[in-house]
């Protein structure tokens, strides 16, 4: 080896040497620099989500002490509210708080920030969290206060007599307590965010119900100087309303429908000339019995009365037991022995029933759905007289019900006012007894109802029962069309 290549190698060993030595005096200076550095917070640490940036741990506990006593501000809504801390016996617990800063700055002071120091970066993000304590019952109350003053619950819509409208509800809020606590003892625990968004529910406007319209029914029908009945039941949903649903009247007409539904029980399609004129006839007028007496006579076989013990049987079948009727029409009734039904047997209000042909409004409300259900291939119907019944034969009686409305007496349940509805409707009575049992097919839904009035022994003219029909029509129409 020459000696300019042995004085070249000798050179670059020494260059390596120091270049070492050099690294090592950084290291040992920036360790002793770091150990320094563990005595105050780096600026990227918080305590309680707030910076003390070269200050100590004790600096940084006494400044945060003060500002944790300061009030927090609740936003409920554009509505604030001040909260005292004291309130809910916050304790900021100074000695844990205070060990925990320590911990973290020296005994936990990690290879990594060490490595981060030595490229001159800081330590790694870090917030050391209060420990503190308050009282959960206390704040919870104190929420509960808020809640009372500020939650504005929502309303219900309110039955309008006057107009046989119901009012609209209006949407609420509510203040969710369970949910508001976190926020809330983030906000006690935390030295910079001192403001609180509480929790607040909105609550849509509660529905019409069909007890809301049973009110409005029920309100109607009190001025009525008599007994009332009423039944409605949406055919939607199952839901339903009765007063008095149970009270036994006198059939009279509106037991034309169930006699209508016998024959088409009885006959298959096509019905006869014959059959198809009194079933009309019967449907189209009130002050003529004939018809239905005819079609009682063909359901018997010859015989009226095995006829009218077809029809009451029939309904027993279909667990209408308050329906039945004792004898054909217009037959004297000082001989008449009525059925007892369970109606009959402890009435709930007078209403001086015919011992002769009688029913409820529950009863005839039921019958009209079931139609309605068989109409559309289901139901107690076609489950009962599978064999004898068909979709299209209930569907025929709608429409028969529908198209006939008897000329010779008042609208009742069937008004113009009802505009698009399509309303198929029995009505009935005697001399003190009104009665009206109704199919309507409205945009708004589809729904059964059913009204009986009785005045007690006197003489019921149908224009006053039709006044009082029609406001009860024209509620329910209301209900349904414009919820």
């Amino acid at each position: 080896m020459s000696k300019l290549s042995y004085r070249r190698g000798s050179s670059a060993r020494r260059w390596q040497v120091l270049g070492m030595l050099l690294v090592a005096a950084y290291v040992v200076v920036q360790f002793v620099l770091f150990q320094l550095s563990l005595a105050h917070l780096p600026e990227t640490w918080t305590i309680g989500g707030q910076a003390f940036p070269d200050q100590t741990p004790d600096e940084a506990i006494t400044q945060i002490g003060d500002e944790l006593r300061q009030p927090i501000t609740l936003h409920y809504y554009t509505a604030t509210v001040q909260l005292d801390p004291a309130a809910v016996d916050f304790t900021f617990d100074v000695t844990e708080t205070l060990r925990l800063a320590h911990e973290a700055r020296t005994r936990n002071a990690s290879l990594t920030d060490f490595l981060r120091h030595l490229i001159l970066q800081p330590p790694a993000p870090r917030d050391i969290p209060i420990a503190a304590s308050y009282s959960d019952e206390k704040a919870r109350a104190f929420l509960a206060n808020v809640a009372t003053r500020f939650d504005a619950p929502p309303r219900p819509p309110m039955p309008q007599v006057e107009t046989l409208t119901l009012t609209a509800g209006h949407a609420g809020r509510l203040l969710d307590i369970v949910a508001s606590m976190e926020p809330l003892e983030g906000a006690l625990k935390s030295a910079v965010n001192r403001d609180v968004d509480l929790v607040v529910e909105e609550q849509a406007a509660p529905a019409p119900t069909i007890d809301l319209l049973g009110q409005l029914l029920q309100a109607r029908l009190s001025q009525f100087p008599g007994a009332s009945a009423v039944f409605v039941k949406d055919l939607q949903t199952g839901q339903e309303f009765a007063f008095n649903g149970d009270a036994p009247f006198s059939g009279g007409g509106i037991m034309k429908l169930p006699i209508a539904l016998e024959i088409f029980r009885k006959y298959d399609e096509p019905l006869d000339l014959t059959t198809t004129q009194r079933l009309t006839a019967a449907l189209s007028t009130e002050l003529s019995n004939l018809p239905a007496n005819q079609l009682l006579n063909q359901i018997g076989d010859g015989n009226t009365s095995a006829g009218v013990n077809t029809l009451t049987a029939s309904m027993s079948n279909l667990g209408l037991r308050n329906t039945f009727m004792a004898q054909p029409y217009d037959q004297p009734l000082t001989a008449t022995a009525s059925i007892s039904t369970p109606a009959n047997t402890n009435p709930s209000i007078h209403t001086n029933p015919s011992p002769a042909v009688q029913t409820t409004a529950i009863d005839m409300g039921l019958l009209w759905e079931m139609i309605y259900q068989c109409s559309h291939s289901g139901g107690a119907l076609l489950v009962m007289y599978a064999s004898q019944l068909t979709s299209h034969e209930c569907q025929q009686l709608i429409d028969a019900a529908t198209d006939y409305s008897p000329a010779d007496i008042p609208g009742l349940l069937r008004i113009p006012a009802l505009g698009q509805a399509a309303i198929a409707h029995r009505p009935g009575g005697n001399f003190d007894t009104r009665g009206d049992a109704a199919l309507v097919r409205s945009p708004g839904g589809d729904y059964v109802l059913v009204v009986f009035l009785n005045a007690a022994n006197q003489n019921l003219d149908w224009n006053v029962a039709n006044a009082v029909m029609n406001d009860v029509a024209r509620a329910a129409y209301n209900y349904f069309n414009q919820r």
